[in-house]
């Protein structure tokens, strides 16, 4: 009819509310960023290693800033420990990080990196911060550029000789890089095949690869890292999801997990998940978020979000649990646990407990990243 342009259908207009709903929120959380990274630097916080080794019955941390404290310094008593190969994962974009743009992840991911190697830089260490490929490395410099704030700003200068930018492919040039540094070289610029540093840096952290980097991560950790006896920090890389993916068709075989990741001990672990259980009595839907936590050199943690944001600390033990073992104990915290062993149990989780690398444990080299 002659109103179709004015008035679209309704599934059309739910889904450019939710589009518009997620680009509101996105740009808050962007907003919040540079808010943090504007204000005054805060007063350092005298938290010894002895109170956070019993782990947190709460936690709650207001902005960015204080979430890359707390994980900076758990990466650094990680690395006092002797650990070489560490993980630091926390909730970039709140709850749901796939409901973003794939662009708006990987800035967000780099400055939290940029944030991470800057605290660890001014405790006295080189840091190097790497990037999948040259045009990763190119896109998230001009990134870092355009929307650093005043007070990171500040910082880089300061660390600008401990700080530093590079990418896997200076173990490895791709055949993209060889082909681009040829015709340089035909046309008389210069050459621009990434190489490694001459001087590695103490700490290097990567940060935005897929499961097809792995690969080039190991092999750079292998030939610039280890050799040195520095330290490789795998940064907001979602390894659980990465690893899910190994052994499929025209992806890395699950012996890299064996072999490589099962070497990453996780110092900073913030996982957040979104659950909802039907039931037969009202109120007939449920739905909870909680976390898996860690926060070197306390145990793991089941963290369950309260009305007021915060997380609540509902179990804990020095092994970290199996994902579906979490989520049970954040069902039973709220008493909407199925009865372990049960028809009901049986049928929602199914004769598995856990994943093919939470089950693997004769399998692997290192059960660092259990512990």
């Amino acid at each position: 009819g002659p109103n179709d342009d004015i008035n679209p259908p309704p599934d059309v207009q739910k889904q450019v509310s939710q589009a518009s709903t997620s680009n509101k929120k996105m740009e808050n959380i962007k907003a919040q960023m540079e808010r943090d990274m504007m204000q005054e630097k805060p007063k350092p916080v005298d938290e010894t290693r002895f109170n956070r080794t019993a782990g947190r019955d709460r936690y709650n941390p207001q902005t960015y800033f204080e979430l890359v404290a707390d994980a900076t310094q758990a990466a650094k008593d990680a690395m006092a420990d002797g650990m070489e190969r560490i993980e630091v994962e926390m909730a970039a974009l709140g709850q749901e990080t796939y409901k973003y743009r794939a662009d708006t992840f990987v800035d967000v991911n780099a400055a939290l990196a940029t944030a991470l190697g800057a605290g660890i830089a001014g405790g006295g260490k080189r840091v190097r911060i790497l990037l999948p490929d040259q045009t990763e490395l190119a896109r998230q410099n001009f990134m870092l550029q355009k929307n650093m704030g005043k007070r990171m700003r500040e910082e880089m200068g300061i660390l600008s000789n401990k700080l530093n930018f590079g990418c896997l492919t200076e173990a490895e040039p791709s055949i993209d890089e060889r082909i681009g540094s040829a015709f340089s070289s035909l046309f008389g610029r210069e050459a621009t095949i990434p190489s490694p540093p001459e001087i590695p840096e103490d700490v290097f952290i990567v940060v935005n690869i897929g499961v097809l980097d792995l690969p080039l991560v190991e092999t750079y950790y292998e030939n610039i890292v280890k050799p040195q006896g520095r330290t490789m920090i795998m940064m907001n890389c979602e390894l659980d999801t990465l690893r899910a993916d190994l052994g499929l068709p025209s992806f890395p075989s699950k012996d890299l997990h064996y072999r490589f990741l099962s070497f990453f001990k996780p110092a900073f672990f913030l996982r957040n998940r979104n659950y909802a259980k039907t039931q037969a009595t009202p109120p007939y839907n449920i739905e909870y978020a909680g976390s898996l936590f860690r926060d070197y050199p306390g145990p793991w943690q089941v963290m369950l979000k309260l009305g007021d944001g915060s997380l609540a600390c509902v179990a804990e033990q020095e092994r970290r649990y199996f994902l579906n073992e979490a989520k049970y104990k954040m069902a039973e915290a709220l008493g909407i646990a199925e009865e372990k062993g049960s028809v009901i149990d049986f049928l929602r989780t199914g004769y598995k407990a856990g994943t093919w690398w939470e089950e693997a444990e004769g399998q692997e080299l290192s059960n660092f990243w259990r512990t």
